[in-house]
């Protein structure tokens, strides 16, 4: 099994035909045909279902569809990396979760980029739960986290700063004039939250279970952004970052007394494999909260 046959592989998916991904990958049709099917007989399994006009993946292609994109993906890292190697660059990769996060971390980026440009930061946003995963599977080598409570043990970790969400609606919108500052007040207040997997969604569903309030949520999105234009517009109330909302006059915010300060942790799995980047970047976290 060879990356060409996943590329072929994975082209002929995009299209859902020979004809259209012969032409993207400059090989003939027959010979696109035939590379596929000795991959099926490599795999001992059919990958498409053929119909005299269309082709449609089997279960079993679908499963396989995604071990390949994910192998090409990695292989395209690979090749991004050496390029990097061969420049005498260095990678560090690092998690970012989307909210709580937004003042402190380009700051970061910039102050230690600006001292180290032999250095270079492969960023991926993510939920805090899933930063934590991916740090114990040796995926990110550091995550830059926002928790109401600190790592354990199994974590060396730097706190970078603190941050508290706030419950935020539009200047125009009736709760506006309100003092709000319990969640009982929110009512059936349209919401819009991250999705119910974030650890940030999972500590508020439980603030309303401990009020014996049920949230109205109409909408779930990964995207702060998405979040922060409902406010403006008023279609709904939300939650962000003392950061986010104090930098949007149009929007009103109110300090809810269950919802705790939470810890901003540039975290790090112990015992993990170092190398002169990482002890570079821990010093610098470390100066930098010094200072």
């Amino acid at each position: 099994m060879t990356l060409q046959q996943l590329q072929y592989f994975v082209t002929v998916c995009k299209y859902q035909n020979f004809t259209k991904a012969a032409r993207e990958l400059y090989i003939s049709q027959p010979g696109l045909s035939t590379a596929i099917r000795e991959l099926e007989i490599e795999c001992g399994f059919a990958l498409f279902e053929r119909r005299p006009n269309s082709i449609t993946l089997t279960d079993q292609g679908k499963n396989f569809l995604r071990e390949a994109e994910h192998m090409l993906r990695s292989y395209h890292k690979l090749q991004k990396n050496s390029k990097l190697i061969a420049e005498e660059k260095t990678i560090l990769r690092i998690g970012v979760a989307p909210m709580g996060t937004s003042a402190v971390f380009p700051r970061l980026r910039k102050g230690f980029l600006s001292a180290h440009s032999n250095i270079t930061f492969e960023v991926t946003e993510d939920s805090t739960e899933s930063l934590y995963q991916k740090i114990d599977t040796g995926e990110l080598d550091f995550a830059l986290c926002v928790s109401i409570a600190l790592p354990d043990k199994n974590y060396s970790y730097v706190t970078i700063g603190h941050s508290r969400l706030l419950f935020c609606v539009n200047q125009k919108n009736p709760l506006a004039c309100e003092k709000i500052h319990s969640i009982q007040q929110i009512g059936q207040s349209p919401l819009i939250m991250l999705p119910s997997y974030y650890s940030q969604t999972k500590y508020l569903k439980r603030l309303f279970r401990e009020a014996d309030c049920v949230p109205n949520i109409v909408q779930y999105t990964s995207q702060v952004f998405m979040i922060l234009q409902h406010i403006r517009e008023d279609a709904a109330a939300g939650f962000l970052s003392e950061e986010i909302a104090r930098q949007n006059n149009e929007l009103v915010s109110f300090a809810l007394q269950e919802v705790e300060n939470a810890s901003i942790t540039m975290i790090r799995k112990k015992g993990a494999k170092t190398f002169p980047a990482i002890e570079t970047f821990i010093h610098y976290l470390q100066s930098s909260k010094k200072k």
